[in-house]
């Protein structure tokens, strides 16, 4: 019986990160993660550590995330 709780609140617990859109510092974390140490360590600033490409494909990648949540919001108010 505690094997099922313990799944039920795994499952729930992952659909719950899920419905959260990715911010910049997410992207970060997830694409840059030796770039994100040096950041939070304050060794660098921000602005240095990548290129013009690097920011865009950041902030195309954050940006999408929001997108994708918006719609998701948008259906699920739909169909309720």
């Amino acid at each position: 019986m505690n094997e099922l709780a313990d799944y039920k609140r795994t499952s729930i617990r992952k659909k719950y990160v899920q419905d959260f859109p990715e911010g910049i510092l997410d992207v970060i974390e997830t694409d840059y993660p030796e770039r994100y140490s040096l950041m939070l360590e304050g060794r660098t600033s921000i602005t240095t550590l990548f290129s013009s490409e690097e920011w865009i494909n950041i902030f195309a990648k954050s940006r999408n995330s929001f997108s994708s949540h918006i719609q998701r919001i948008n259906l699920t108010r739909k169909y309720s």
